[in-house]
């Protein structure tokens, strides 16, 4: 990212282009996930968008074409790592961006950081906002966006597919309770998933319960004692082996939480179901395997109506 003053110069040079002609009236109005609507000239050509998973949906529903540049983590599809990056959802570089001219910014709500938010508003542009809080957000996302970009060709397809395949997720079967789930994003400052994550919608799939969905907030912050009160029978990490055996080690001084005294602690990463983009639904199958195996293995482990199981 430029510094501060790269902030102050890209405002500058918006400022300069201001004082050209205003464009023709705008002939499209378009309704974001937000539900606010967005006045554009014409659907757009050029796009720059803000979150990995906003980028993935964009491929799928035919307009990948038309994005100019995107940020670190947008890996998917192949063709998306040959864009320019320009930053992240925390810090652009700012004079890049305005030289881009792009004529839509697609930020997702709740994820994209505020004061950048408010940035791209102080230099006019014009941002449409994606939000997917459940799987079944991701096709209504796409097919909002094909309205937009014009490619509804494409992207009406591309939804059904992906409606038809939650649809399967939905008919799994899973008998019992819910299996009380702890999804670890990082441990200082403790990031967990809030009720508007597609993790903790994908845990509910899998015949679970995400022990801080009550919390409406995408990536909340936690404390470790609320873990501990909130007692998980099953802690996932999302890290790698290496990390996650050092995470595994703080866990050890809390002998009182379920996953813990029964060793059901364990690494489980799966980047698409970050990025939350189309291929999220194809990282549900892993997760709902490995909950399955830590349901069994409770199962063998505390005979029907034990003490352990409440």
């Amino acid at each position: 990212m430029k510094p501060r003053n790269g902030f102050a110069a890209a405002c500058a040079l918006v400022a300069a282009l201001s004082m050209a002609p205003p464009p023709a009236r705008a002939a499209l109005t378009v309704t974001d996930d937000t539900g606010a609507t967005l006045t554009l000239a014409a659907p757009p050509r050029r796009i720059v968008s803000l979150a990995p998973g906003a980028t993935e949906m964009l491929f799928a529903a035919g307009a990948g074409d038309r994005i100019v540049a995107t940020v670190f983590g947008a890996e998917e599809p192949q063709a998306a790592r040959k864009l320019p990056r320009i930053g992240d959802a925390n810090a652009l570089d700012w004079e890049r961006l305005v030289a881009l001219k792009p004529d839509v910014v697609i930020a997702w709500k709740d994820l994209t950081n505020r004061l950048v938010v408010e940035s791209l508003a102080k230099i006019n542009m014009k941002v449409y906002f994606v939000s997917a809080r459940s799987l079944d957000d991701i096709p209504a996302s796409m097919r909002r966006l094909g309205a937009m970009v014009g490619t509804t060709a494409v992207a009406g397809p591309a939804a059904a597919a992906l409606d038809a395949r939650i649809a399967g997720i939905a008919a799994r079967k899973v008998r019992g309770e819910p299996l009380r789930v702890f999804y670890m994003i990082w441990d200082v400052p403790l990031y967990t998933v809030g009720s508007r994550h597609i993790i903790s919608d994908s845990i509910g799939r899998c015949g679970g319960r995400s022990i801080f969905n009550d919390i409406d907030f995408p990536a909340p912050i936690v404390e470790f004692e609320s873990v501990v009160k909130r007692n998980p029978e099953l802690i996932l990490m999302s890290t790698t082996p290496i990390t996650a055996r050092d995470w595994r080690e703080r866990w050890a001084k809390f002998p009182a939480i379920r996953a813990v005294a029964t060793r059901q602690v364990v690494a489980f990463s799966d980047p698409r179901l970050d990025r939350m983009g189309p291929t999220a639904i194809d990282a549900v199958e892993g997760l709902c395997v490995r909950m399955d195996a830590v349901r069994s293995a409770l199962a063998a482990a505390d005979p029907p109506g034990s003490s352990a199981q409440k």
